[in-house]
């Protein structure tokens, strides 16, 4: 797997896990109460508590979202940077391929050209000798 997969199933164990904590908190709570009702006097949960422990569990869902986030962020600008990378290197291959393109057909049309003058000479060379 990659970094950024691990990151994402790190994330995605740490809030399983709050999940997890939270329903295993809820259902003790639940317990707690409907085994107080079959006692001679119910009672229900300390308020305080279930304030503390909804905040709780809503800081830690927060702080896996917040390093989400953050991972999501840090494998985007991974990726263009990688991107960007690439294009770069890819520009510089084809402004290379293209002035060595560039200097073969001028020298082969330097070589044509001179065969091309060497020819008319001897064809002037060869009318002259023609006349005489």
């Amino acid at each position: 797997m990659t970094a950024s997969t691990d990151q994402f199933a790190d994330i995605a164990t740490r809030t399983q896990e709050a999940v997890t904590t939270a329903v295993r908190t809820w259902a003790d709570t639940v317990q707690t109460f409907t085994g107080s009702i079959t006692g001679s006097r119910p009672a229900l949960p300390d308020a305080q508590v279930v304030v503390d422990r909804y905040f709780d569990f809503a800081e830690q869902v927060l702080e896996n979202q917040r390093r989400l986030a953050k991972s999501v962020l840090s494998a985007g600008a991974q990726a263009a940077e990688s991107v960007t990378e690439q294009a770069a290197r890819t520009a510089e291959s084809v402004a290379a391929r293209t002035v060595n393109a560039t200097e073969t057909v001028a020298t082969k049309a330097a070589d044509v050209t001179k065969a091309a003058g060497e020819r008319t000479a001897a064809s002037a060379r060869a009318a002259q000798n023609a006349s005489k």
